[in-house]
């Protein structure tokens, strides 16, 4: 448990793996502040899995490609200056996940933990409630809002 002042996201080790940030209830103006300090990028999921989207497809169907998801997290570390990554509205798929089936989160929640050589360091930004029960706690980061 941390206060926000507390929080470097550009400290973590491993660089090259998934980090969690959770936090329950992320205030705008804190927010920009961790990023600005710790030279980081805000990336929005939903926006990203938005744009991925074909206008042709009548339905997403994300349990079928985790593959494709996967990449496209990891691929948001490619190609920016800044030194790291925060994911934020990762929830959509996540309860998307959960509701679909159990294995299908089990095998995201691997995957993503297994993920390795990132180019930048990834910070995903959830509340604690989604967060897997298994996931490393050095690699997390929990933020007692309040």
């Amino acid at each position: 448990m941390s206060t926000i002042s507390n929080i470097s996201l550009r400290n973590a080790r491993p660089d090259d793996k998934v980090h969690l940030l959770l936090w329950d209830t992320p205030d705008e103006n804190e927010l920009v502040r961790i990023t600005l300090r710790d030279n980081a990028l805000r990336v929005n999921y939903r926006e990203n899995l938005l744009q991925r989207i074909h206008p042709d497809e009548s339905f997403l169907a994300l349990h079928h490609d985790l593959d494709r998801e996967l990449e496209a997290i990891k691929s948001m570390c490619c190609g920016i200056s800044q030194q790291v990554v925060l994911l934020e509205n990762l929830d959509c798929l996540i309860t998307y996940l959960q509701v679909q089936s159990r294995s299908h989160i089990t095998l995201f929640w691997n995957n993503l933990e297994k993920t390795r050589k990132l180019e930048k360091l990834l910070w995903i930004l959830l509340p604690h409630q989604l967060a897997p029960k298994n996931w490393p706690e050095e690699r997390i980061q929990l933020i007692l809002s309040g």
